[in-house]
């Protein structure tokens, strides 16, 4: 299958090395324990998430365990191979489909791809690290997508990553940290308002880093990427910092600071404009907030400080 048909079809895309050694920075961040962590990609690919992460976590003097999914056995194979090197305390790749292998509570339904069993991989896990594919449901054909749908309780057309969502949150301890690369779909429009919400009352957000138009690596889509904390109390939210980088196109022509890579402009703390070679790119950060119907809102400080000043006057009014 040509590389780009098979993209197509199964989402596969592969994450690149610098890319997945930002989002296991932004992991390692969250860490503090001393004990010996378990990590799960649920959609391992040729391993390239795991091994940055591992690295990571053995620089760091961590002990840890691996675990992976891929229904591609080339891609397995080659996983395995990388992973050789790392020096874990166990390393464990399954050959199978991860929203088959994952046990729901209350589940009535299995799905049965490649004729994996069941396996009870609830809350198990310190650390989930992913890039789960980019499919729409109705691609994987009408029998899949609707058993599909009915384990998980996805309504309408939804992408393949909101059952990963589901399923990785099953897997993931209390207080465990997760870090995925998603489409950035979810953060704004109305259709994605069940996935906004169940990540809201399932994870207290860290951080939320919206890539934009960046293109740095070989996706269909627009990519953002999530680390969060799951949380035992679903009611308690609280704000957490965002990062958006676009290219810039607007015809902006003012002073641009100078950065090597698009990964130093979202390592620094400034914002602003920045120039990588030919390309110019506009950084806003601010605070991601959670109103009470589970929306969010993506405001610079700027635009943080505007609205407090508004709302303080309003609240001050009085009406006779």
């Amino acid at each position: 299958m040509r590389k780009v048909e098979e993209i197509k079809k199964t989402g596969a895309t592969f994450t690149p090395r610098p890319l997945a050694d930002f989002l296991s920075s932004r992991i390692m961040a969250q860490l503090s324990s001393d004990q010996c962590l378990s990590v799960l990609d649920p959609a391992c690919g040729d391993g390239e998430l795991l091994l940055s992460i591992s690295t990571q976590l053995a620089g760091m003097g961590y002990p840890f365990s691996l675990s992976g999914y891929d229904s591609n056995k080339r891609y397995l194979a080659s996983a395995q191979a990388r992973l050789q090197q790392v020096d874990s305390q166990h390393t464990t790749l399954i050959n199978g489909d991860f929203l088959d292998a994952i046990s729901l509570p209350d589940e009535q339904f299995s799905i049965g791809f490649d004729g994996v069993s069941q396996l009870h991989t609830n809350q198990l896990f310190d650390v989930i690290i992913a890039n789960p594919p980019y499919v729409r449901t109705q691609v994987l054909g009408s029998e899949n997508a609707q058993k599909l749908a009915q384990k998980f309780n996805l309504k309408g057309r939804v992408d393949l990553y909101y059952a990963f969502l589901i399923a990785m949150t099953n897997s993931l301890k209390d207080n465990g940290i997760i870090g995925v690369i998603t489409s950035n779909r979810y953060l704004s429009t109305k259709s994605r308002e069940s996935v906004r919400k169940f990540l809201t009352e399932n994870y207290s957000i860290v951080e939320l880093i919206d890539l934009g138009d960046t293109k740095l690596f070989d996706a269909a889509v627009l990519p953002a990427l999530l680390i969060g904390r799951r949380k035992k109390n679903r009611h308690l939210s609280s704000p957490a910092r965002f990062i958006k980088l676009y290219e810039e196109l607007n015809g902006y022509q003012g002073a641009c600071r100078s950065a090597t890579t698009v990964y130093d402009i979202l390592n620094t703390q400034d914002k602003g404009y920045f120039q990588v070679n030919e390309k110019r790119y506009k950084k806003t950060t601010g605070t991601l907030t959670f109103d009470t119907t589970n929306g969010w809102d993506m405001l610079s400080e700027a635009e943080t400080e505007w609205t407090g000043r508004i709302d303080a006057t309003a609240s001050c009014r009085k009406f006779g």
